[in-house]
């Protein structure tokens, strides 16, 4: 009987044994060794107690000279190097010490590699790992990624910083063991990849993917089908509010067109020449103005488009108007908030640069920060650079397509998606000479589309550039570092110590006929093609404006006066006015000034909608519980402070109101596949025509008008308030009112959503139309001020996250609370690694591998 025991015990215990610490895979989900992930030695407590900022040794395999880094009570390095090779190895070696995974996932998620990570498991409310990576395949991404790195290979100086900056990473890969890797590798079970200068492309590709993706063709053409000849009026391209970017009456310069040579920028030949801009217009209005069935999309397309608030806040001073009489510079870039942060703060030193701001990890270089003489910051263009053009297949095969009157042959390029636990799935892409086909089910009727987008035919702005501008001392060379930055375009502000202030929308962008782009083109004619770029020279921009400040916030780049077309259904209608609005008012503006607004909750979307609302709502039909609702909100000052309830009743009651007004669309069993009214375009609607035929409920027999639809709506409102304080009450029993901040629900998840790894119930105030622009997990990723002057620039910065990516590390989330109170540290410029200063913690010298 003990011999039993014995013998079901040691079976027990090495199958327990066994079972820890091998991988499994239940149902297509891996999970980890278990028994090493809990390893008190190697596992997550190790990394735990490991700060990152500390690497083990001194001696670095790769380095050129010695490198010295001092670390201050932030974590921040400053990196003090002889060379520029040596800084950016360094910088490699410490984005890859401090975020490796974050490296790792972005790399995969934007080429097609979450699966054999993840394995097949489900990532959103309809898609599979391995559907996301079949997207990223199929939209070209990796093919798109090789073209850049072939770029890059062809600039010497380029390369040398690519190669400098992949060895550095290496460097703390080859470094590691099991018990270093970072707790996400062990969670998934899986080990550190070598890096590679793919993996840096890939990533580059992966801030397109999220700020130049955007695209509504699809959505516009059914909206036109739909509405008719009000799709003009329903959707404008412009409104007479505008405040855009380059101030009205600017004059722009337009360069002798190009000449025609034939060749587009797809290399798509054209037999007959380039068509005229009237033959153009024709094309496109006779495509997206026929009576055709909705155009069908998949739910992947949906989920996997940028948000349309990216974008962000930045402006610049002239020091006639600051109180210091010191230019000042300010930036707030918006975009997905997680953790580990998509930024990492550095300051790097070497004798051609002193730059201090914020990086991307996978990348080198200094992407929005200053240096002894500029400073600099961008936001979010958002012209449209995405078409969808239909394809006519020869036959069932799909294996050839007209183009011109003749037949030509896909090309076929075979991608291999490895699933953890199921091993490789191979999907065919077609290619045309538009770009690839995504969709080919001929169920769906948006199937046989070729994606053609800027970002597969164009590499992202290299290295190079920011190398410039990191070292640039003035506008002259500030504008000869960007001129080469291409994707994704973005709004470069600038200031300078002489006192220069400027803004260039800078990119590569098409040049297009009225409309090109905004419906779905016809994929069978090369007129449908972009022809060539505009020039540099006529991109839009402004220098030392006579109103003494330049701004922009994802507004229109220009008013109609600009020569040359573009489109997007996402410019931002309020953040820009408001931005204006208050830098008109004043001219002796300091830092705090400048802080204060960059935390502004104020609201023009509320002080436009809630009055007009108001004047159309029958007050003799509400009851006394409605009535003391909208006491409330006629007493509240038109900020989404996070204490407020009066920020919940206008989103609730305009959200109703909307809802009413366009039930033409959105009672459709279609509706998602229709282009939406803007909310700039539906609250003038309601100011200027409140008895338009749109107020009209289609299901009612009567002719309603807003006041009708205004009225039900606040009816409405008032009934779901009662929902909402009950679920909000069941979500914070400790404070359980309905507030704005307990409504709005901010949060910083993990990059991977790894639950337990993010923040939640972050107090904040502000949402998508104000200045401080928080959403549930969107918005300002990096809050920048930067005074210019005197003996060296002084800045206050700040960040949702921490330098660590390891979330048992103090450095790991250490800045989010600051952040959502809207407060700022000032950042330490160092003039040298032995600098004295008394937040500074540690120096530490690096000196390279003896030969």
């Amino acid at each position: 009987m003990k011999i039993i025991k014995f013998l079901l015990a040691l079976i027990t215990t090495g199958g327990l044994t066994w079972g820890l610490n091998t991988s499994h895979n239940i149902k297509g989900v891996p999970l980890p060794a278990l028994g090493s992930l809990l390893s008190p030695f190697e596992g997550y407590w190790h990394n735990g107690d490991k700060l990152t900022a500390s690497p083990d040794d001194q001696i670095l395999k790769g380095l050129k000279g010695v490198v010295k880094i001092a670390y201050d009570d932030r974590a921040i390095p400053h990196v003090f190097a002889d060379n520029i090779e040596d800084a950016y190895f360094t910088q490699g070696f410490l984005h890859a010490n401090n975020r490796l995974w974050e490296m790792e996932f972005l790399a995969r998620a934007a080429g097609g590699g979450l699966s054999e990570v993840l394995g097949d498991r489900k990532v959103s409310a309809t898609l599979s790992s391995v559907d996301v990576d079949k997207l990223s395949r199929r939209r070209g991404i990796v093919k798109g990624a090789e073209r850049t790195l072939g770029e890059w290979k062809k600039d010497a100086e380029t390369w040398k910083f690519v190669e400098a900056y992949s060895a550095g990473v290496n460097a703390l890969i080859n470094k590691l063991s099991y018990k270093d890797y970072p707790v996400e590798y062990k969670i998934f079970g899986v080990k550190p990849e070598t890096w590679t200068p793919l993996k840096m492309a890939l990533i580059s590709k992966y801030m397109a993917l999220d700020l130049a993706l955007g695209s509504q063709d699809m959505q516009a053409t059914n909206a036109k089908t739909v509405f008719g000849a009000d799709f003009d009026f329903v959707f404008p391209e412009y409104f007479k509010e505008e405040s855009p970017i380059v101030p009205t009456g600017t004059a722009f310069k337009k360069s002798p067109p190009p000449s025609p040579t034939g060749v587009s920028i797809g290399s798509v030949p054209t037999k007959k020449g380039p068509l005229s801009i009237d033959a153009l217009n024709g094309i496109s209005n006779a495509i997206s103005s026929v009576k055709t069935p909705l155009l069908d999309f998949p739910d992947a397309e949906n989920e996997t488009q940028p948000d349309a608030s990216n974008g962000s806040n930045n402006w610049a001073v002239a020091a006639s108007k600051t109180k210091n009489k010191r230019p000042i510079l300010c930036g707030d870039p918006h975009l997905n908030l997680r953790l580990p942060s998509i930024w990492y703060e550095i300051e790097i030193s070497t004798p051609e640069m002193n730059v201090y701001g914020v990086s991307i990890p996978g990348i080198p270089a200094v992407i929005i920060g200053f240096n002894d003489h500029i400073a600099w910051t961008q936001t979010n263009v958002g012209h449209d650079i995405v078409d969808w053009l239909s394809i006519k297949w020869k036959d069932a095969s799909k294996m050839e397509y007209l183009l011109d009157g003749a037949y030509r042959k896909v090309d076929l390029r075979i991608e291999d998606v490895t699933v953890k636990g199921v091993g490789v799935i191979k999907d065919t892409v077609k290619y045309t000479v538009w770009g690839p086909v995504i969709y080919e089910n001929d169920t769906m009727p948006n199937a046989n589309m070729a994606f053609r987008w800027l970002a597969n035919e164009m590499m992202e702005s290299s290295t190079k550039v920011f190398y410039e501008l990191n070292k640039a001392k003035n506008y002259d060379e500030y504008a000869a570092a960007i001129k080469d930055f291409n994707i994704p375009a973005q709004n470069f502000a600038f200031a300078c110590k002489d006192g220069d202030i400027a803004l260039r929308v800078q990119g590569k962008f098409p040049i297009k006929p009225k409309e090109q782009g905004r419906f779905v083109q016809d994929g069978s004619l090369s007129s449908s093609s972009w022809k060539t770029m505009i020039p540099n020279a006529d991109v839009p921009f402004y220098k030392n404006p006579a109103r003494g400040f330049i701004s922009s916030a994802n507004q229109h780049s220009t008013d109609k006066s600009y020569p040359y077309y573009y489109n997007s259904e996402n410019f931002e209608g309020y953040r820009g006015r408001i931005v204006n609005n208050i830098l008109a008012k004043s001219d002796t503006f300091t830092v705090e000034d400048m802080m204060k607004m960059q935390n502004d909750n104020s609201s023009l979307f509320a002080e436009e909608a809630l009055p007009n609302l108001i004047k159309n709502l029958d007050i003799n039909a509400l009851s006394a519980p409605e009535q003391a609702l909208l006491a409330n909100l006629k007493d509240w000052n038109l900020h989404y402070e996070a204490d407020m309830t009066a920020p919940v009743l206008l989103e609730e009651w305009y959200t109703a109101f909307y809802e009413e007004t366009w039930d033409e669309i959105l009672t459709r069993p279609d509706a998602k596949r229709i282009l939406k009214p803007t909310t700039v375009r539906t609250v003038f609607l309601l100011r200027d025509e409140p008895t338009n035929k749109f107020f009209d409920k289609i299901a009612t027999p009567e002719k309603e008008t807003a006041k009708q639809i205004v009225t039900a709506a606040f009816k409405k409102m008032a009934l779901n308030m009662v929902k909402v304080t009950a679920e909000i009450a069941l979500k914070y029993p400790e404070s359980p009112k309905p507030t704005w901040s307990n409504y709005k629900d901010t949060e910083v998840p993990h990059i991977s959503n790894i639950p337990g790894l993010g923040r939640s119930r972050i107090a904040t105030g502000g949402q998508a139309r104000s200045i401080n622009s928080i959403k549930k997990s969107h918005g300002p990723s990096w809050r920048m001020i930067v005074e210019l002057g005197g003996d060296k620039p002084r800045a206050f910065v700040n960040y949702p996250g921490g330098q660590s990516g390891n979330p048992g590390n103090k450095h790991y989330d250490d800045f989010v609370d600051k952040w959502a109170k809207g407060e700022y540290y000032e950042a330490i410029f160092m003039r040298k690694a032995d600098e004295k200063h008394d937040r500074l913690t540690s120096v530490q010298t690096f000196s390279p591998e003896k030969q």
